[in-house]
């Protein structure tokens, strides 16, 4: 290719874009300024939800649990309550039963339903009763003529009593007694001799018009009530207790099996005797008031033991009307089994929450590293831009998020373009002109050293190769020339056909730009030789290269249309490097022998720029008229072979 036919094309370097503005610029430095370490969003999104999650739930819980704790003495109280009526409740009804037997008989009689004179209808009212009430363990008629009639539950089934003289003498006191009375009477517990049992006895005046006739009355064993309390404990899981009076046990688990201890003269046992410990010392005076029972309008009685270090808490109510004396009829259980029931209600609270808690964390460190991880990868792909080798560059990885996902494609729709655009922009560049800032694009005038470059007979190999070959064979002699000229810190301006324009002492300021521009020269030179022994080794010819090297002052900048802005070169220093390139034709000519793998000229100010203490070997070849420029100049031929300390030999004169 000819020096005409090169250079209208000498100030066009492939480019995009308009110029980076001032503003642009000083972002970027500023960004360099930054301090080093920064949270990443991946430490920021894992203990920010965490955290705020640790914190929601641990504030919820915390409440929770302190409410709870807070409301477990009213909680108590409630539930001591409703356990103590649900003992009275079933007691009464118990007993109710049985009294509403009682009147039952004693109204049939008023209305001449039951005649004391006919035994027979009287005994099947009184076992019709017994039957329908299993509560019931007797049920009598006692005349007001002194005789009794009486039925009840014996050991080998029902007992039927006929005393045509009533031969107990208290009850021959409560017939009396019951004259000229209209209702009916709990009258406390009585010793069943019949029986053999104490009883809880209910009785009603049973009158035929306005005669009185007598006396109906039931029985209730000790034994059936406290079977009654043994089955609410068993249900509510707590100590259940009916006391006659403060001091003797009228139900208990203790009194359903029979017991020698009672009899006629001691129907009950007392508190002592009963071989309930804790029960026996309900009326200590040790007792003190219970919380819970203060501030409360409530009619539950109750008090706590100091017994050690686990008080006993008991809670009752006074239930007047079942005889001479008050039923107190409660609970109780030490402050251990009271605590450890709602503590285990607190700690399975507790550890439900926890556990919420827990999955909640790991829910949300797994949320915050799916969505940090895509933003990651986008974070460690662009620090890898920031390098401008694209090709190397990771693509971002797809999200479950779609606008991450979106971020994620565009991205790499972004880096396919940079690697395009790679290919036209030499990288070297761009990050240098990207350190100096916006002064380094600013055109002006500056001293720099050009190397034109031409591959000797191209022309006419090239019509032997194909399209394919053609640029696989371009290709790799560009890549053997630009890696030797970027490694001396050159820019490689432009690719001109099978031609290379490289220059030195721009962008950055290089005082020892001839110098770098010289070695990049040698270091061509000596890898076009090893190409070649591998190109005759596989039986291709040779490559022959001319190379035209000047020093000089160029203007130097971003030069082209806002659209197209190329950053390169112009002026005479870069027509005259081409035109020494173009003169190595001339100069080949006259060499003797096999033409060299590289052959290299300098000019003469190149020449005075290296100095004389470099060591180049270097020929003269005298002063030559170039053509297209008035005037000769010195041109100098640098030897092939390494650098040595050699001297400036003699040449060639024009």
């Amino acid at each position: 290719m000819t020096s005409e036919e090169r250079l209208p094309n000498i100030a066009a370097l492939p480019g995009a874009g308009p110029i980076p503005s001032a503003e642009s610029a000083a972002e970027l430095r500023a960004g360099a300024a930054r301090p080093r370490w920064r949270p990443t969003i991946a430490a920021i999104l894992v203990f920010g939800f965490a955290g705020l999650v640790l914190v929601a739930v641990s504030a919820v819980l915390g409440i929770s649990l302190g409410a709870a704790q807070k409301n477990t003495t009213s909680l108590i109280r409630q539930t001591a309550e409703f356990t103590v009526d649900s003992l009275i409740d079933r007691i009464g009804q118990h007993l109710g039963v049985v009294h509403s037997r009682v009147v039952f008989m004693a109204e049939m009689a008023k209305q001449g339903e039951i005649s004391a004179d006919d035994r027979a209808g009287l005994t099947e009212m009184l076992l019709g009763t017994l039957a329908g009430a299993p509560q019931v363990t007797g049920v009598a008629f006692f005349s007001a003529e002194g005789w009794s009639q009486r039925v009840g539950r014996g050991e080998t089934g029902i007992v039927r009593l006929y005393d045509a003289v009533e031969p107990d003498p208290e009850i021959v006191q409560l017939v009396k007694q019951m004259r000229g009375r209209q209702e009916s009477v709990w009258d406390g517990v009585f010793w069943v001799e019949s029986l053999e049992q104490p009883q809880v006895t209910v009785t009603a005046p049973a009158y035929r018009g306005e005669d009185y006739i007598g006396v109906f009355a039931a029985v209730v064993s000790i034994q059936v009530l406290s079977n009654y309390v043994a089955d609410f404990e068993r249900e509510f899981d707590i100590h259940a207790f009916v006391l006659y009076g403060r001091d003797r046990v009228l139900a208990h688990p203790a009194l359903i099996e029979a017991n020698t201890m009672v009899g006629p003269d001691k129907p009950l046992l007392s508190l002592e005797e009963i071989g309930d410990p804790e029960l026996a010392m309900i009326w200590s005076d040790r007792g003190e008031h219970i919380d819970i029972l203060e501030g409360e309008e409530t009619s539950l009685l109750g008090h706590l033991i100091l017994d050690g270090d686990d008080p006993v808490f008991y809670l009752y109510r006074s239930v007047e009307g079942y005889g001479p004396e008050p039923f107190y009829m409660g609970v109780y259980a030490r402050n251990s089994e009271i605590e450890q029931s709602e503590m285990d209600r607190l700690l399975l609270a507790g550890w439900v929450g926890l556990g919420i808690l827990a999955a909640s964390l790991v829910l949300a460190v797994v949320l915050a590293r799916s969505i940090a991880r895509p933003i990651s990868d986008l974070s460690t792909a662009a620090r890898a831009i920031s390098s401008f080798d694209f090709r190397r560059v990771p693509a971002a990885k797809g999200s479950f998020f779609r606008e991450l996902d979106s971020a994620s494609g565009a991205f790499n729709s972004m880096l396919n373009g940079l690697r395009w655009f790679e290919t036209y922009v030499p990288r070297s560049l761009v990050l240098r002109l990207i350190q100096l800032g916006e002064d380094g694009v600013q055109s002006e005038e500056r001293q720099v050293t050009v190397i034109f470059t031409d591959i000797v007979g191209f022309t006419a190999a090239s019509q032997n190769m194909s399209a394919q070959e053609l640029a696989d064979f371009l290709n790799h002699h560009f890549a053997l020339l630009a890696t030797e000229i970027e490694k001396t810190g050159g820019t490689v301006d432009k690719y001109i056909g099978d031609s290379v324009m490289a220059f030195w002492g721009a962008p950055d300021d290089q005082p020892d730009h001839a110098l770098r521009a010289c070695r990049a020269a040698k270091a061509i030179s000596a890898a076009l030789q090893a190409d070649n022994r591998e190109r005759i080794a596989r039986g291709a010819p040779a490559v022959r290269l001319r190379m035209g090297v000047h020093s000089g002052p160029a203007v130097v900048g971003n030069i082209g249309a806002p659209g197209r802005v190329n950053y390169t070169l112009i002026g005479d220093t870069v027509n005259l490097a081409n035109r020494l390139e173009a003169f190595g034709k001339e100069v080949a000519a006259s060499l003797p022998g096999d033409q060299p793998d590289a052959l290299i000229l300098l000019s003469e100010s190149t020449r005075k720029a290296l100095g004389d203490d470099e060591g180049f070997s270097l020929e003269d070849l005298g002063e030559h008229q170039m053509r297209g420029r008035i005037g000769a100049i010195g041109v100098f031929r640098l030897l092939p072979g390494t650098i040595s300390s050699g001297t400036i030999s003699s040449g060639a004169t024009s």
